[in-house]
């Protein structure tokens, strides 16, 4: 009797397991670890993203702010190297991580909508293969965190619409803070969740007085920003209004469309098209049809600003959702269930074609031969400055290193006393991430940039008696100094060319220069 009852135990023990991993093996898991392990696994086909060095630097100077971004990145990046050290693999396994909730947490919120398993798994296939996630996870930045909280907030909003208790509106406005902490995405979100339910009229909601405590959270938790704003002059302004008018490429809504079409696979196009509309008129979905005016206006505030495709990213997991649901009610009245499946080949295989765009999977020089042969050769350009090498994404992850060991050999060949009186002035935040990086290495002293938050940690206290200056106008550097000497043009295939010159002998003072070359933008 006793053997009977350890052999039932044992197998009541696996069919536990069993059930367990059964639940790890449906599509919308096995597209998350698909998305994950993408990411991971071409996390060192490049470099350093400059981005990623820059929040390395963002990381040793913490504040509740920076000129270009809200404080919660530099926040992860600390915990980042915290853990895995400085390591290129640990931050990109950040983005990897939010990419691979994206999926599931648009799976779940396909489900929110009204959608089963095939609606679900049509969901989170059509975040995977729609390439423009993956492309924004590929590197570790306040994009695939901004497009994972975004999701997460649809779903937290769809119950608590529906069921609206203290404690759901409570949790919006957490996610909702911490989401403002990460991108400002998150004000544009929710003035359009406050304009749609005034839209669909759902005056019962707003007579909540919990959705207002739930948004007071999110105040409290933003409000650190905005006091460190304010204490700078709100920085971020100077930094958008210059960005726009001096960097951003000006997109008509037509160029913005063909963006969103290339960049979220071509044949995803019917399910974000098709998801819009029914969350507008559909009656099975009137319950949250102010998701589709949500929708509508955010898309309308980005669109009027001329800015760039993957600031509206973060709307499309809604969109596919939906269009998801409205693909299952459709394809279940076919007789044929492998008819349904067979459907989703053609985005899958779509997906695949356009990878190699988004994510490293090839060398820089197959890439450039890749585009062109599929016609889609600098398709998506995003500022006014790229070249024609390779896309943004991937042309700010070659040459770090190399620009580092020219500044070094440049640093090196100065006397004793230069060197001991030398400032590296760099003319963007980028390339002075880099020397904070890599320089120590090469024994060079931290980098100093007029550019973003680089600007407002200051010029250092070295007396400057010698400075090498890199990415600079020469004109620009004779306004300051007497002497300024070209030593050398950084070069690579496919990184940006950059100058490297020796200037001596201070036209004003330090104070005085670094108050007229402050560059936000």
């Amino acid at each position: 009797m006793h053997r009977m009852e350890i052999e039932g135990t044992v197998i009541r023990t696996w069919s536990s397991a069993l059930r367990g991993m059964r639940a790890f093996l449906t599509i919308p898991w096995i597209a998350a670890i698909s998305f994950f392990l993408l990411i991971v696994f071409t996390a060192g086909r490049y470099g350093f993203f400059g981005d990623e060095l820059y929040y390395i630097a963002c990381s040793k100077h913490l504040a509740f702010g920076y000129v270009d971004h809200p404080p919660l990145v530099a926040l992860l990046t600390l915990v980042s190297r915290s853990v895995f050290g400085e390591s290129l693999l640990g931050l990109r396994v950040i983005s990897g991580m939010a990419g691979a909730l994206t999926v599931l947490w648009a799976a779940r919120l396909a489900q929110k909508l009204g959608g089963g398993p095939f609606a679900q798994a049509v969901a989170s296939l059509s975040i995977l293969f729609s390439t423009a996630f993956p492309a924004l996870s590929s590197f570790y930045s306040m994009n695939a965190i901004d497009i994972t909280l975004a999701t997460l907030l649809f779903v937290l909003l769809a119950d608590a619409t529906r069921d609206p208790t203290p404690s759901r509106w409570i949790i919006v406005g957490l996610v909702f803070g911490l989401g403002a902490l990460n991108k400002y995405t998150f004000l544009v979100l929710g003035f359009s969740f406050v304009v749609s339910l005034v839209v669909t009229r759902r005056w019962s909601i707003l007579k909540n007085p919990w959705i207002y405590v739930g948004g007071t959270v999110g105040a409290l938790l933003f409000l650190p920003h905005v006091m460190w704003q304010i204490a700078q002059g709100w920085p971020t302004l100077e930094f958008m209004r210059n960005a726009t008018e001096h960097k951003n490429l000006s997109l008509t809504l037509t160029e913005l469309g063909g963006q969103l079409l290339i960049g979220l696979n071509p044949l995803t196009f019917p399910l974000w098209m098709v998801g819009l509309g029914i969350l507008i008129a559909s009656p099975a979905l009137r319950s949250v049809r102010f998701f589709g005016w949500m929708a509508l206006i955010f898309l309308a505030v980005y669109g009027s600003q001329s800015s760039k495709f993957y600031y509206v990213i973060p709307i499309f997991p809604l969109l596919l959702s939906a269009g998801a649901v409205q693909a299952e009610r459709f394809l279940m009245q076919l007789s044929r269930p492998w008819f349904r499946w067979a459907l989703l080949s053609p985005i899958a295989l779509t997906g695949c074609l356009l990878m190699p765009l988004a994510v490293p999977l090839l060398p820089p020089d197959q890439f450039i031969t890749y585009s062109k042969t599929l016609g889609l050769w600098n398709a998506i350009r995003m500022e006014r400055w790229e070249g024609d090498t390779l896309p943004l994404h991937f042309l700010f992850r070659f040459g770090w290193e190399e620009l580092v060991e020219d500044v070094a050999v440049s640093y090196q060949a100065l006397t004793t006393q230069e060197q001991k009186d030398c400032a590296i002035l760099t003319s963007w935040y980028a390339p002075a991430a880099a020397i904070d990086f890599y320089g120590p290495r090469h024994n060079l002293p931290s980098a100093i940039s007029p550019h973003n938050s680089y600007w407002l940690w200051g010029p250092g206290n070295g007396p400057h008696t010698t400075v090498l200056a890199i990415g600079f106008d020469r004109h620009q550097l004779e306004e300051y100094f007497e002497s300024v000497e070209l030593v050398r043009t950084f070069s690579h295939p496919y990184a940006l060319s950059q100058p490297l010159y020796i200037c001596k002998h201070l036209r004003k003072s330090v104070d005085e220069i670094w108050i007229s070359i402050k560059a936000f933008g």
